[in-house]
């Protein structure tokens, strides 16, 4: 019978080269382990909020834009529209109570108003998308809200918003002589042109580091918050009056 080298003596437990090699993880070892894990989270952490902060601020930048163009647009098509008939200006556009006689544009420092009629084939519509019949006329009142935006209101009905992300503006009107507010202008009927000036912020606050600094109704501005701020600029000649010059910095009048 061949020898073994099995050892049956009792309490003998041969010993295993592979099962003395394994052993756990150190102190140490876990402790920089989930230092290196800290520092790889806050990484990726740091990288999601600068991220999501871009994200934030291009989403406010384009509805800013957006808003700027859209009211910008309206605006241009209604003032292009003023004062258009098929009969003569004068019998056309009688004076109301918001109207000199002949006047097709009158206004205050937040306040425009238009007036025109529709044509025989329908296409013309006021600011809120409604066609004018022939011989249909459309008073337009464009409002600046005292905590921001811009309605539109056709004849007596109720004001509409049409804008939320307009702040302010700065309204002038053309006549003889140059560019002029609401309280210089003395004659309505006589109002060749308006130049628009809208001042557009953000919604959301906190968007910037430091407060915006812009230039609108030719002074220099700086925010009290963190929004942002654009300014959008327009000068639109009334159609059925003779064209004035576009409006320029020198021309503008404070009266």
């Amino acid at each position: 019978m061949g020898s073994s080298n099995i050892d049956y003596r009792p309490g003998f437990e041969r010993s295993n080269p592979r099962r003395r090699r394994q052993r756990g993880v150190s102190l140490i070892e876990l402790m920089v382990s989930l230092a290196l894990s800290m520092i790889v989270l806050l990484g990726v952490i740091d990288l999601f909020i600068a991220y999501q902060q871009q994200y934030r601020l291009q989403t406010q930048l384009a509805q800013m834009q957006e808003s700027g163009r859209f009211v910008t647009d309206v605006l241009t098509r209604e003032l292009r529209k003023a004062g258009y008939s098929s009969w003569k200006r004068d019998q056309t556009f009688p004076a109301t109570p918001y109207f000199e006689q002949g006047a097709i544009v009158a206004g205050s420092d937040s306040t425009l108003r238009v007036r025109y009629y529709g044509s025989d084939d329908g296409a013309i519509q006021n600011c809120l998308g409604g066609r004018l019949e022939s011989g249909e006329d459309s008073r337009a009142r464009f409002s600046l809200r005292e905590d921001g935006g811009v309605d539109c209101a056709v004849g007596n009905s109720s004001p509409q918003p049409l804008d939320a992300l307009v702040a302010d503006w700065a309204l002038r009107y053309f006549v003889e002589g140059g560019w002029h507010r609401a309280t210089g202008v003395g004659d309505w009927a006589s109002v060749k042109g308006v130049s628009i000036e809208l001042l557009v912020a953000s919604q959301q606050d906190g968007l910037v580091d430091a407060a915006s600094t812009y230039v609108f109704d030719g002074e220099t501005v700086t925010a009290t918050d963190h929004r942002l701020y654009r300014v959008y600029t327009t000068s639109v000649a009334l159609r059925n009056v003779l064209s004035p010059p576009l409006v320029t910095s020198q021309d503008e009048a404070s009266s």
